[in-house]
């Protein structure tokens, strides 16, 4: 049941990212969240009564600073789909936010079994292919600044998910309604330093609900998956979410890999078979 949780979150992570890059290059990535976080916390606070649970100190704490930390991921993540290719900047940030709940579960007493190390240095390997671009890519090449954004945005996911998981098995959906308030409220003061109170209507407003939704759909199944099983195989199921990014914007939008960087996304994906051996 992991495998299936961790993988229907993979899937709505990847569309919903896919969608939130759409909308920040429409209006701003601030703008998207700031109208995209309340769609989900209005849709998780709705299905509270479906996976009821305790809510407590220890909840609003880690549901609190999962919320601080899942903010600076996404603003990051968000701005970078603005400047640099998406099809490099979610599989960068992907591995990073798969590594950080790995090394933790460890840390922390799980044992995964020694070829999940193996694959978390193709993983690491697989963030230098995929990070290669040439000349004449569109963007051009990708710089060093964008690189070590998109690193602190893989952060800031691993964080996420790390408090997620350490919120309590018996807390129901509540860290997430927790973590969407706390990030909805802690937008406010962003947009308004970057004049980011701009109206969404139409077709854009159609992207930011979706980009909202999905966001949170897909942490509710990654909080489930990582309940069901362990911690570091859950959030590295969860970091396949740029297989459905890069398909999209291939798909949609044109965006071409080289032949380095469909290398890099196979030995992603090799990784995560050999995590979840």
């Amino acid at each position: 049941m992991t495998v299936v949780l961790g993988l229907l979150a993979a899937a709505l992570y990847g569309i919903g990212d896919f969608a939130g890059g759409m909308g920040a290059r429409r209006v701003t990535a601030v703008t998207v969240l700031l109208w995209s976080y309340p769609v989900g916390a209005v849709l998780m606070a709705a299905m509270l009564p479906l996976i009821p649970g305790a809510l407590d100190g220890r909840v609003l704490l880690f549901g609190a600073l999962g919320g601080v930390a899942g903010l600076v991921g996404v603003v990051v993540l968000y701005s970078l789909m603005t400047i640099a290719p998406i099809n490099v900047v979610s599989p960068v940030t992907a591995v990073l936010a798969a590594i950080v709940p790995v090394v933790v579960g460890v840390v922390t007493g799980e044992r995964p079994h020694v070829t999940a190390w193996f694959g978390i240095v193709l993983g690491l390997l697989a963030v230098v292919l995929v990070s290669r671009t040439g000349d004449d890519h569109p963007h051009g090449r990708v710089g060093p600044g964008v690189l070590l954004l998109a690193v602190l945005s893989g952060l800031g996911f691993g964080l996420y998910f790390v408090l997620l998981a350490r919120a309590g098995d018996d807390s129901g959906l509540w860290p997430l309604v927790v973590s969407r308030v706390a990030s909805a409220l802690l937008i406010l003061p962003v947009a308004r330093a970057r004049g980011a109170f701009g109206p969404v209507r139409g077709r854009t407003l159609g992207i930011v609900a979706l980009a909202g939704a999905c966001d949170a759909l897909a942490n509710m199944f990654f909080l489930l998956a990582a309940r069901d099983g362990l911690l570091s195989l859950a959030s590295v199921l969860t970091a396949l979410y740029p297989a459905t990014t890069v398909v999209l914007a291939v798909w949609l939008l044109h965006e071409r890999t080289t032949p380095v960087q469909r290398g890099g996304l196979a030995l992603a994906a090799g990784a995560v078979v050999l995590v979840t051996v």
